[in-house]
């Protein structure tokens, strides 16, 4: 499943609302459920969320540098996170975090283990960030905009890592981006965020080919891969919202060209069934006439 919107759309907070790691003041749950095999874990207490989060849902934070910690070697903090699940000798734990490191595609592995985050590239801190992340073997792995400040050939490595060992090791993805072609690339199913909620989510081949909502659209039509040479790129008038001041009725509707009264005053919906997908547009079906 991908997640897509711009920044502040709540993709992040999204993220750490499902591995129970929210701010302690300013946020929270207020209503809605996080279900995770069969267990409820919104409000759950921290003693709760300790065997879940790394054990069973893998979390690979937007900042690889904030992720490890710069006075600790790559080998402690890998060991740190595969002792928390198993008893391991010493010896046996550092035997596990190089072949986490070759898993995630790290030539020269024991050389790795004894740098620090600031002695790797980007792209070879993201690749030790998987590494923790997949060390307990987790059910499902979020992934939060992996590729942030990679040059395009890492990311696409990245990209290509993470789906790979998606496969190989039979897990359930959440990946996070502002790019609606990457979770093209790489996702089943989308959900689009904008001003901290959900305004449609459905198949990708389904979103991307007729999308319910003027704002999946707007992401569309603006891709740089979309565009025709010698014409400007649709761009999306305006800017997003700031938390706190989310204008009244439907968030989009001040940079949306379809927003009538309605729009304007009524409170915006809740996700609805359109078609293949679910649309939070009162305008869902002229959406659909739109795009044919």
């Amino acid at each position: 499943v991908g997640i897509v919107g711009e920044s502040g759309s709540g993709k992040t907070m999204l993220c750490r609302a499902l591995i129970g790691t929210l701010p302690r003041h300013g946020a929270g749950i207020v209503s809605g459920t996080v279900r995770f095999d069969g267990q409820e874990l919104a409000g759950a207490p921290e003693r709760v969320w300790r065997g879940i989060r790394g054990r069973e849902i893998g979390y690979i934070p937007q900042s690889s540098l904030a992720g490890l910690n710069p006075v600790l070697t790559v080998e402690t903090q890998l060991v740190e996170s595969i002792t928390a699940v198993g008893s391991f000798s010493r010896q046996e734990a550092r035997q596990e975090a190089a072949g986490l490191l070759e898993k995630v595609r790290i030539p020269r592995a024991q050389q790795v283990l004894k740098a620090r985050s600031h002695q790797l590239s980007g792209g070879m801190r993201q690749r030790v960030m998987i590494a923790a992340a997949i060390a307990q073997g987790p059910k499902l792995l979020i992934a939060d905009e992996p590729t942030t400040a990679l040059d395009v050939t890492i990311q696409r490595e990245i990209l290509s890592l993470i789906t790979q060992l998606r496969q190989e090791l039979n897990m359930a993805l959440i990946l996070v981006s502002h790019d609606l072609a990457v979770i093209e690339e790489v996702c089943d199913d989308v959900m689009v965020m904008y001003a901290g909620a959900s305004v449609e989510a459905g198949p990708v081949a389904a979103l991307s080919k007729a999308p319910r909502h003027p704002y999946t659209r707007a992401l569309r039509v603006s891709r740089v891969d979309r565009a025709v040479p010698g014409q400007d790129l649709e761009a999306i008038p305006g800017d997003a919202a700031s938390v706190g001041s989310w204008p009244a009725g439907c968030r989009f509707w001040p940079r949306c060209a379809l927003a009538d009264e309605a729009c304007r005053r009524d409170t915006q919906p809740a996700l609805m069934p359109t078609a293949q997908q679910l649309s939070a547009c009162i305008h869902a079906e002229r959406m659909a006439e739109l795009e044919q």
